[in-house]
């Protein structure tokens, strides 16, 4: 099942879930499909990314990063701290704040809730993937109750530190009108992962064009692995002049 926009789908009741959340949707034409996210999602190598972004930008004084899709800010955490764990803090905080952007109203404000519904995978994927995961995230006894979401094996709520919750800005705002609006100085990462793969193709190419003539030479543009093995989007980019550096990552020639 494919979509062509997702400006009007309503949250329905999720089913199945692996992660932070997991929610089910409704298309235009009323066909149901499931969307979840976690954190360190395993279709990127985040610590080489971190790693790459800090050499590739090094001359810039700020680098914008936009999140679409950005759910209930487990893709935007995982950003946060690969970056501060690969790069010292002091230099990486031209890449913040983090504007991160979806249309589901209910999940936006779950996010700004500045708690977070973790598994026992997202638990260890902090360990593995920081020093010290209790500067980001500590115990709560608060509970995090997402309308229409559902409840994980072994979930425990988490809430996040400042160093996260000040790093990042969750809005409510459909990504097509964010993207046209987009202005960049070779400055620019456009985090929009697992969205796509959404879309019917001749949407995805449309798509990609429009984001072609937004980004300019050296930005970046990173998907996901629903996105790639869902449709053509590979050879879009590649016939848009956009190279892949990384698994998922490409750069505007």
């Amino acid at each position: 099942m494919k979509i062509n926009t997702i400006t009007h789908i309503q949250p329905q009741i999720a089913k199945i879930s692996f992660g932070t959340t997991g929610r089910y949707y409704k298309s235009e034409n009323g066909e149901e499909f499931g969307t979840n996210s976690w954190l360190f999602r395993d279709d990127v190598d985040w610590e080489r990314l971190a790693k790459y972004e800090k050499q590739h930008f090094c001359n810039k004084e700020r680098v914008n990063i936009i999140q679409f899709a950005s759910s209930d800010g487990s893709e935007a955490y995982t950003k946060i701290i690969s970056l501060l764990e690969n790069y010292p803090e002091k230099n990486a905080e031209k890449f913040f704040p983090i504007k991160a952007y979806d249309i589901d109203e209910e999940i936006v404000n779950a996010a700004r809730s500045g708690y977070i519904n973790t598994c026992l995978t997202d638990r260890m994927n902090l360990q593995i993937n920081s020093d010290d995961y209790t500067k980001y995230f500590t115990d709560t006894t608060q509970k995090l109750n997402i309308k229409d979401d559902i409840k994980l094996q072994n979930q425990k709520t988490l809430k996040a530190s400042n160093i996260l919750r000040n790093r990042v800005q969750f809005e409510r705002a459909d990504m097509f009108n964010i993207l046209a609006n987009l202005n960049d100085n070779s400055d620019t990462i456009l985090m929009c992962r697992n969205v796509l793969g959404y879309f019917e193709n001749d949407a995805v190419e449309r798509f990609v064009k429009i984001t072609a003539n937004k980004l300019k030479k050296g930005s970046l543009f990173i998907i996901g692995e629903h996105d790639t093995k869902n449709t053509f989007i590979d050879r879009f980019l590649k016939e848009n002049h956009f190279m892949r550096i990384i698994k998922h990552v490409y750069q505007k020639l």
